[in-house]
């Protein structure tokens, strides 16, 4: 019983396997193109949409149409629907067509109807789905929280950000026309400089740097302006994963050791807001070539301090109250800062989906 089951269906679906082939072997697109494109000539647009009629319907015949026998029939379709007071059906096919051939409206033909033009200010074909790769220069913006020095001297101490680097994967989907929501990630890389300057033990400087994982997610708003230069706002989230190899402290949390590039003296330091969930605000603007966009990007990422962290060092008045089982309290220096960057990034991306909004 079981085996006549398997053998009923195998026929039917050979059946309609062939069925399917013989439709798309009957209809000739490119004749029946031709045809109705003799009909339209001739002033008879009801006639050529009759004609084009199965091959607007079929969409196992399309598979069988190159890009630019997809884009005249569709093109003929819009045009014949004009010629008869259809113009709801001419958009229709209108936006068929830019599915095939995106940028129509800044190639349009010699005998396109007024009707037909006027129609794509209104219908417009922009990409729903871009994959590429970012890359540039990080700026860090610090502020130093807390520091202890052991001896406890009379000293200055200054942080300097200095010029990093960030490269990584962005991929961007379209949700409306001017809306796209872009995710990725990269590694980044900060650097910095810690300076200890004193009279009693002299001047001594840490050369500080520190990689990670960067995931932001956020909203881009491209300003409504026609051309291919297209301005944009962003804003979202960004959280950073710590690539760099570092001890940690139950009670005080992550920190990584740092030798003085001029003395033999040891920092030990903890970041208390780069890994915590951040706000990622900026802008920037992109050139649309045919399938590749290629832009500049700025954005600064502000991350949320830990008071929770830093309360932890409330009742650290010196490196006397250092408990002797914490490791970090035999080092010369201790920091606490906060790290906040601005990146400018060259961005390349490609076109993969295109879609009619």
């Amino acid at each position: 019983m079981i085996l006549k089951k398997v053998l009923l269906t195998a026929g039917l679906l050979c059946l309609m396997v062939h069925f399917s082939s013989s439709i798309a072997q009957e209809i000739d697109c490119g004749d029946k193109y031709q045809s109705a494109l003799e009909q339209y000539n001739l002033g008879l647009a009801e006639s050529a949409l009759s004609i084009l009629e199965p091959c607007l319907q079929s969409q196992r015949i399309h598979k069988d149409l190159t890009r630019v026998e997809s884009v005249n029939i569709y093109r003929l379709a819009a045009l014949s629907s004009i010629m008869i007071g259809n113009p709801e059906d001419a958009e229709k096919y209108i936006r068929e067509l830019l599915k095939y051939e995106p940028d129509y409206a800044e190639n349009l033909r010699e005998g396109d109807l007024m009707e037909f033009r006027q129609i794509f200010e209104g219908v417009r074909s922009q990409p729903s789905f871009k994959l590429g790769l970012r890359a540039g220069m990080n700026f860090p913006l610090l502020s130093l929280e807390k520091n202890y020095t052991d001896p406890e001297k009379t000293a200055t101490f200054s942080l300097e950000g200095q010029t990093g680097f960030q490269f990584g994967v962005v991929s961007e989907m379209a949700i409306s026309r001017n809306l796209a929501l872009q995710a990725g990630v990269g590694m980044l890389r900060v650097r910095f400089d810690y300076q200890v300057q004193s009279s009693q033990t002299g001047d001594y400087l840490y050369n500080e740097e520190i990689t990670y994982i960067e995931i932001p997610v956020l909203i881009k708003y491209y300003l409504p302006l026609n051309g291919a230069v297209k301005p944009y706002l962003q804003g979202g989230v960004s959280g950073k994963f710590s690539l760099y190899q570092r001890e940690n402290s139950e009670e005080y949390g992550k920190y990584w050791f740092t030798e003085s590039s001029d003395s033999d003296n040891i920092l030990a330091t903890f970041v208390t807001d780069l890994e915590n969930l951040g706000v990622s605000v900026g802008a920037g603007l992109i050139y649309n070539l045919k399938n590749i966009n290629i832009g500049v990007d700025i954005r600064y990422d502000q991350h949320f301090n830990s008071k929770q962290k830093l309360a932890k060092f409330d009742d650290i008045q010196g490196y006397e109250d250092i408990p002797s089982s914490e490791p970090f309290g035999y080092t010369n220096d201790i920091n606490l800062i906060t790290l906040s960057d601005l990146q400018v990034s060259l961005v390349v991306s490609y076109n993969l989906k295109y879609k009619v909004f």
